[in-house]
């Protein structure tokens, strides 16, 4: 049953705590079975959400620019090597084989807590991401797309 206290309203509004959580933590009866108290909770939880992806967009690195190696894509006229990098000059992107992409952890300071949060930093495209043989990189590189070219794929040597 939901109900305002009054009596409580203002000792409720004084000790702002830190976090929703916490504040669910130190008194669920009042967040959980009151107006006054759902609303504050509810109030809390967008704030927190909003820094989220606040935090989140200020740290997202662009992963639309990278395609998996098709064994179509060496032959293809858009393929571009750049030393170890392979590119596709027709989506800007690099083309990365299967399995390769390793998260890079950074601690991360939650705010209202002692504790720090690991959150993935960057991505290391150039290390497989398991201990995988490359045998199975190169099978995986020959399944890609059903085995089939990108739609993309244009042959250098066909003449328009």
């Amino acid at each position: 049953m939901l109900e305002d206290n009054p009596e409580e309203q203002p000792a409720k509004q004084q000790e702002q705590p830190l976090t929703w959580q916490q504040a669910l933590a130190n008194d669920p009866e009042y967040y959980m079975n009151t107006k006054k108290g759902q609303e504050e909770l509810a109030q809390m939880i967008r704030k927190e959400s909003e820094r989220l992806l606040e935090e989140i967009g200020k740290s997202v690195k662009h992963s639309k620019d990278i395609i998996w190696l098709s064994k179509w894509c060496l032959s293809c006229k858009f393929h571009n090597e750049h030393g170890a990098k392979s590119m596709c000059n027709r989506w800007n992107a690099r083309i990365v084989k299967p399995f390769y992409g390793r998260p890079i952890w950074e601690k991360m300071e939650i705010r209202g807590k002692d504790e720090k949060e690991l959150v993935v930093a960057d991505i290391d495209w150039d290390r497989k991401w398991r201990e995988i043989s490359d045998k199975l990189v190169e099978w995986a590189v020959e399944k890609v797309n059903g085995g089939y070219p990108y739609f993309c794929y244009s042959n250098p040597n066909e003449k328009p």
